[in-house]
């Protein structure tokens, strides 16, 4: 279901189950649920969702996430997202002691973006981004204990 109060505001939820989707996890089917709201107007977009997967049998995993992106100019955007997720997925030998327990983790992301008309209908957009996770002490042996990343890209696209 989805609701667009004005052009600028924007809302879905939507439901649906499936039986036995992930290999990992045989026997069990899910209900999945999202949620979700999102803004466009004057050079800002944003989004707030939410997400629940709910095993049956077993418990719930919940995620939600925020991101935005501002048009500073012509030329130059600012963005950010942020998103925390509840996992229980990330060893999957079933040796180790921490398959299957949950953890939840949280994933900061900031970047900066130049685009500029290349010709014609082609545009080129350079940039780059740096992000911080945030995690129980638990995954330190797996993961470090301050674990951060970058991404530099360039993207050529056609049109608008």
């Amino acid at each position: 279901m989805s609701w667009n109060p004005t052009p600028n505001w924007s809302a879905q939820v939507s439901h649906g189950f499936l039986k036995q989707p992930e290999a990992p996890h045989p026997g069990e089917n899910e209900h999945r649920t999202t949620a979700s709201v999102h803004y466009a107007g004057g050079g800002l977009s944003a989004m707030a969702a939410f997400s629940a997967k709910n095993r049956d049998p077993g418990e719930t995993l919940t995620a939600w996430l925020a991101e935005a992106n501002w048009d500073l100019t012509e030329h130059h955007s600012l963005f950010g997202h942020v998103e925390n997720v509840a996992n229980d997925e990330l060893f999957p030998d079933h040796a180790d002691l921490l398959h299957d327990q949950r953890f939840r983790v949280t994933k900061a992301q900031v970047g900066h973006a130049w685009r500029a008309l290349l010709f014609g209908p082609f545009q080129l957009a350079v940039g780059g981004s740096v992000n911080a996770y945030g995690k129980p002490a638990a995954l330190d042996a797996a993961y470090g204990r301050n674990p951060w990343g970058y991404t530099l890209f360039a993207r050529v696209s056609l049109g608008d």
